[in-house]
């Protein structure tokens, strides 16, 4: 997206290298995950729906319209609310892992809420 049709907000630069951060923190904590069949789908699940809020995110920095940028934070968001999802689901069945999922859980919420923001201040 072209500076002069959106410009980004230090806000929104912010949200770029926060949602990247946050990816590679939960991607370094899957390797805490016990070694089981289970444990691996949520691994591979979250590893997938976390990396792709980043993307998304990097990929509504090259739309062409607001309209575009728009899809694309949209998708991010969604990418979050799954993230939270397996988040909450590791979180309940391997509570030797909960206080520090819990703080990713944290984050997630955090981070739904401004791209929330985001996309709602785009529709005007």
């Amino acid at each position: 997206m072209t500076n002069d049709e959106t410009p980004k907000s230090k806000y929104q630069r912010d949200i770029y290298d926060r949602t990247y951060e946050f990816a590679i923190e939960v991607v370094k904590f899957t390797r805490l995950l016990p070694k089981s069949t289970e444990a691996n789908v949520f691994a591979k699940q979250l590893i997938r729906s976390v990396t792709s809020i980043a993307a998304n995110l990097q990929e509504a920095d090259g739309s062409k319209t607001r309209a575009e940028f728009r899809h694309s934070v949209s998708i991010s968001k969604k990418e979050a609310k799954e993230t939270k999802l397996w988040l909450k689901m590791i979180f309940d069945l391997y509570p030797e892992l909960s206080g520090r999922v819990n703080n990713y859980i944290n984050e997630c919420e955090e981070i739904i809420r401004i791209l929330a923001s985001i996309v709602i201040k785009t529709q005007k």
